[in-house]
């Protein structure tokens, strides 16, 4: 009896870790996950809705944090400067930030930060803390949503000012990745490059 206990104690635990980690979840055997009601095929599909819905969302981080990880992997920081009464600012979060597509893009190839332009919280700008709303004033804030573009140094590349709908945003995205805005503007881009 005590065997037949252990032999099913460790079979749950192998199998509740080959369904929590995605890499693992191809070691469940296929046919058992096709079965018509079998609560494997329930978890295997919650895990992995679970791995694709993370996938899918921008992975904010802190502005403190952003220009520590920008230097080290060699990205650009995006920082969006936002205010909570904002329209086009909810606008970007429900339709632009929720794109997959757009997720993914940032998540690769930048360091997103959200800065509430009003918040009293404090981040570190030249070695020294100061509020959220006195960043805001060091980059000129007037309207929002307005994105700021730093490279790895966090020296200014350029300035995204209002909302742009998910596809012209992954246009601006490439972009800034590709450096073209060190030779010509978005306009530029968007009527020779970007057709």
């Amino acid at each position: 009896m005590r065997t037949k206990s252990v032999i099913i104690t460790a079979t749950s635990f192998l199998l509740a870790a080959a369904l929590a980690l995605p890499a693992c979840a191809s070691a469940v055997d296929k046919s058992e996950v096709e079965q018509k009601d079998n609560p494997v095929k329930e978890l295997h599909q919650q895990a992995l809705e679970k791995v694709t819905a993370e996938n899918n969302k921008v992975r904010w981080v802190s502005y403190d944090d952003a220009v520590v990880r920008a230097r080290k992997e060699g990205k650009y920081v995006m920082v969006d400067f936002f205010a909570q009464w904002c329209k086009w600012c909810k606008k970007l979060d429900k339709t632009t930030y929720a794109d997959p597509k757009v997720a993914q893009a940032i998540n690769a190839d930048f360091v997103p930060v959200k800065i509430d332009s009003e918040s009293q919280d404090k981040v570190t700008y030249e070695m020294r803390r100061i509020t959220k709303a006195q960043l805001a004033d060091k980059y000129k804030v007037s309207s929002y949503p307005t994105i700021y573009f730093l490279d790895k140094d966090g020296k200014k590349a350029d300035v995204l000012n209002g909302y742009l709908p998910p596809d012209s945003f992954l246009v601006y995205l490439q972009y800034i990745k590709s450096g073209k805005y060190k030779k010509m503007t978005w306009d530029q881009y968007v009527s020779k490059e970007a057709k």
